[in-house]
């Protein structure tokens, strides 16, 4: 072949490989924008992602190669919340920094891209468990999923990521007992299993590589010092698995075929009346449970009675319903076992603290309306974390056991329609429920 015939077929090969590449940067910018629209519920990156590439706008937080594919997206502390099952389509993505936010679902979506090196999901509320899939993500240097809701066993599958320099798990909810095939990762340099609930013996090899420092705050461990002596003979008892959901979506988003596919609606149903009987039942079970919760305080302690508040007697720190809240005033404590040291406490559903009790009172709020269990305010933190409190009116005196017993029950609900309780206070005069706050509007804005 000449040179004079060759050249309609390079010329024809260049701008095929033009056009492969602008339109894999397209699909990458719309994989982006739909990641967007599921999880910036505040709207902090509207202002910056704006053209039709992600790539030639320069997007905040993305990065791209030099054929005009994402590589890298990092968005740390944005208050993103939703699932992370779009990301799933972007295949040439290297590093994914999206810690200190509040997404939810599983990590499963990020099993598709396998050329991720370094995935950073910290202080999230990611549940269900760790993928055996993960082992296709064969160049994976750093993983953090510490400080979520992560349940179930370390899969074998993960020895396959031979890699490995950090695999952060702690702060979790994972379970059964420790494989020692860590200690045979050449690479890994830092394991961080601490806080969890696994149980067993723990192996030597492990041990003597990575130190104690790597497992406390599992109380089931056994085996060398300074853990206890091992005193079973056969296998430890296996919990029986229960099913997670996703936990604290803000909305009910379209998702891309990723996810496995679920059984299809009625065809009689429109998806609109589909929405409206899934949030109208939603709010009719919160409000069955609140009723609970009044009922049996009512019913265990006679007649309440409410003295805190604009009624009358003590003033209470969400007594006024101005736009600020009173920053001291709590009840002083009375014989329920109410002591100084619980009076300035919350207590929190998640194994981090997010923020103290004067936090709360120091933050600016906004009432959001009244019901007949009490008022709910819109409180926003000095670090500009949003929440919903719910001064309950109804509940005086109760006991504190009970009263605990309660809001155990009520916490450990984990459902994707069903706006979770992230702590509560306890006083004589005063208590208060802290939710999510789910900036999408009322059942009634939905509906109509």
């Amino acid at each position: 072949m000449n040179s004079q015939s060759s050249l309609p077929f390079l010329l024809f090969l260049s701008l095929s490989t033009l056009f492969l590449s602008l339109s894999s940067s397209t699909n990458d910018t719309d994989t982006l924008t739909l990641f967007r629209r599921q999880a910036d519920t505040h709207g902090n990156l509207i202002s910056n992602w704006t053209g039709r590439d992600a790539c030639s706008s320069a997007w905040h937080g993305v990065v791209c190669s030099s054929t005009g594919r994402v590589i890298s997206v990092s968005l740390p502390s944005l208050s993103l919340r939703g699932p992370i099952t779009a990301l799933s389509l972007l295949d040439q993505l290297r590093i994914l920094d999206l810690q200190n936010n509040r997404l939810n679902g599983t990590v499963s979506p990020l099993t598709n891209c396998s050329n991720l090196k370094l995935v950073y999901l910290s202080d999230n509320d990611f549940s269900g468990d760790i993928p055996p899939e993960i082992s296709r993500l064969k160049r994976l240097l750093r993983l953090d999923l510490s400080n979520n809701n992560i349940r179930g066993n370390v899969p074998k599958e993960i020895s396959g990521l031979k890699r490995l320099i950090t695999l952060r798990l702690q702060n979790n909810a994972l379970t059964g007992e420790i494989p020692d095939f860590f200690s045979s990762f050449t690479s890994l340099k830092e394991l961080n299993l601490t806080n969890n609930e696994f149980f067993g013996r723990l192996p030597g090899s492990l041990l003597k590589k990575f130190s104690e420092k790597s497992f406390v705050g599992n109380e089931g461990l056994c085996g060398s010092n300074p853990f206890p002596v091992c005193s079973f003979t056969g296998s430890p008892p296996v919990d029986t698995p229960t099913e997670t959901v996703p936990s604290n979506p803000s909305s009910m988003p379209r998702t891309p075929i990723i996810e496995q596919e679920r059984p299809k609606a009625h065809k009689g149903l429109t998806p609109g009346a589909i929405v409206a009987i899934v949030v109208a039942n939603c709010v009719v079970f919160l409000v069955v449970v609140s009723f609970a919760v009044a009922y049996f305080c009512r019913r265990n302690n006679g007649e309440i009675v409410w003295k805190s508040g604009s009624d009358g007697g003590k003033r209470s720190s969400y007594g006024s319903e101005k736009k600020v809240y009173a920053a001291g005033g709590l009840p002083e404590p009375d014989s329920d076992g109410t002591n100084a040291t619980d009076r300035s406490k919350l207590v929190f559903f998640e194994r981090r603290k997010q923020f103290e009790l004067e936090d709360l009172l120091r933050a600016s709020a906004e009432m959001l309306g009244k019901g007949s269990l009490g008022t709910v305010y819109k409180a926003v933190l000095d670090d500009g974390c949003t929440v919903a409190v719910k001064r309950l009116k109804d509940a005086n005196p109760c006991p504190r056991k009970e009263f605990e017993q309660y809001m155990d029950v009520i916490g450990k609900i984990k459902h994707p329609n069903v706006v979770k309780l992230r702590a509560y206070y306890y006083a004589k005069e005063e208590k208060l429920l802290v939710y999510d706050y789910l900036p999408n509007g009322s059942l009634h804005s939905l509906l109509h």
